[in-house]
């Protein structure tokens, strides 16, 4: 049995690769502790995991969305984090650990365990270019203060951010379609495939009848706290007011009062995507990976809104690219644009073609189990 610790934090998309990997350790019989913010205690708590509170890096997140916004914000609470460093430092030295995963963009903790003699691996929850390609905005944002906190923990500067990973054996929980530079990252860079979390059944039942023949559509949104997902589900419900196709809408902690459902449409916080992706011809979704690649999984073609940063524009372009979608933009689109998209899908059967074949890649990558052999044999 081996005794490894995940660093987390709460970007919503990035926690449900950590959690399926550490599920499937804990099945093959190792210990998995996780280290991450207050605001994740309770998830892992319920889930069952050791959780370890980073103090310093806690006090530093924003109880509330700042002026200038989550984005900014998450450079100093979370990415580019001094605190990390004597946080980390406590745990490690309190406790033995044969492998620290670590999530990519807690580029604090990864500049101290450059030092140590640890084992280390680097948890990419999405494919590398479209998240951090090089010069990209991530990048731009990042890399100066990326590089001071470096300077704090006597370690050089690097030109990318990749070059902050490449150290480590880095598992990129994603297939190597999915990234345009797929052919360009270092090769310390493993494409394991997607890593899905194992969730109890919701007992959801729907609410149509059996035979009911029209469609059915998932939209599904992000549940993370850096955007308001609110706008989207009103033009999608407009979009697909029409009553010809079933339309179920997850809102996550979108403010959802108010809104005008069609009686073609059924809303809900949260539900597994594996208990409605089989039944879908369409994700309508702002294009987070996590949304992406389980509707590709199951063969389904999207209509991308992808809110404007991180990973979401890239990859709405790719799947645009691979022809198993279509990309508008997200903050622009209108009810009318969505529904000539969604149309659009539907009529031309090479989506739903394209989508396929992007399952077959999914369902032959290493994917959690070759993940979590991978970190076995890095713990040895």
């Amino acid at each position: 049995m081996s005794r490894l610790l995940f660093l987390t934090w709460n970007g919503a998309g990035n926690q449900p690769p950590a959690i399926a990997l550490a599920q499937e350790l804990t099945v093959r019989g190792h210990e998995v502790t996780f280290a991450g913010y207050a605001s994740q205690r309770v998830r892992f708590d319920e889930l069952g995991f050791d959780f370890r509170l980073l103090e310093r890096a806690d006090a530093a997140y924003p109880e509330r969305p700042p002026p200038e916004g989550w984005m900014a914000a998450l450079v100093d609470a979370v990415w580019a984090c001094p605190e990390q460093l004597a946080d980390l430092t406590d745990i490690l030295d309190a406790n033995s650990y044969d492998v620290v995963v670590v999530d990519c963009l807690m580029f604090g903790a990864l500049a101290l365990l450059e030092k140590l003699s640890v084992p280390v691996a680097v948890l990419v929850h999405s494919a590398p270019g479209p998240l951090a390609a090089p010069g990209d905005g991530m990048e731009q944002l990042l890399l100066a203060p990326l590089n001071e906190l470096r300077a704090q923990a006597g370690r050089p500067e690097v030109e990318r951010l990749w070059d902050a990973w490449a150290p480590f054996p880095t598992l990129c929980a994603s297939i190597d379609e999915l990234d345009p530079l797929a052919q360009k990252v270092p090769p310390s860079f493993t494409y394991v495939g997607p890593l899905f979390e194992r969730m109890p059944p919701s007992r959801w039942r729907s609410p149509w009848p059996s035979d009911d023949p029209r469609p059915l559509v998932l939209a599904s949104f992000s549940t993370g706290p850096a955007w308001d997902q609110t706008s989207r589900i009103r033009r999608t419900l407009c979009a697909l007011a029409d009553g010809r196709h079933r339309v179920l809408v997850t809102t996550s902690e979108s403010d959802v009062e108010g809104l005008t459902v069609p009686g073609n449409a059924t809303l809900l916080p949260h539900l597994p995507h594996a208990e409605v992706l089989p039944d879908a011809v369409l994700t309508v979704t702002h294009a987070g990976h996590g949304t992406v690649s389980a509707s590709l999984a199951h063969g389904v073609p999207i209509v991308a809104l992808p809110n404007p940063a991180a990973d979401q524009p890239a990859l709405a372009r790719r799947v645009a690219e691979l022809g198993a979608g279509y990309a508008l933009d997200g903050e622009s689109a209108a009810a009318m644009d969505i529904a000539a998209a969604v149309d659009a899908v539907l009529a031309d059967g090479s989506y739903a073609t394209a989508a396929r074949r992007l399952a077959e890649s999914i369902a032959s990558s290493p994917g959690v189990r070759g993940a979590a052999a991978l970190l076995e044999r890095l713990a040895r």
